[in-house]
């Protein structure tokens, strides 16, 4: 379990250093996300018993954490109780970009698809 923290520790670490580093548009826990789904392909591509083994405590780790994942929404949720009055005087405008933003969401959603889908009917 704490080899499994580490390397979920030290995948956050690197995805924050490359962000530092290149200044790119990414933010680095996406980045960290990125090489701990590297790391875990490779662990499968390489599987040896010591490997597997390293990659289920990485798993466990991830599982644990995940199991908790609602406890970091309270202070969120409190946050959002304290400016309640704020809230309302900006109701329609939060309401619209909402609104606007899941429309683009799905929009882009099928667009994607839709090219992928294209794109793989193209190669068959």
């Amino acid at each position: 379990m704490l080899y499994g923290f580490f390397v979920l520790l030290c995948c956050q670490l690197l995805g924050e250093a490359v962000r530092h580093v290149t200044g790119g548009p990414v933010p680095g826990p996406v980045l960290g996300i990125l090489f701990l789904v590297a790391y875990m392909a490779l662990s499968d591509r390489f599987a040896t018993r010591r490997v597997t083994e390293r990659a289920r405590a990485t798993e466990g780790a991830a599982d644990g954490l995940l199991a908790y994942l609602g406890v970091m929404f309270v202070p969120a949720g409190v946050g959002v109780a304290g400016k309640l009055e704020l809230i309302l005087d900006n109701g329609t405008a939060i309401l619209v970009t909402l609104l606007v933003s899941t429309l683009a969401t799905l929009i882009a959603t099928v667009a994607a698809f839709r090219l992928v889908r294209l794109l793989s009917e193209r190669r068959s």
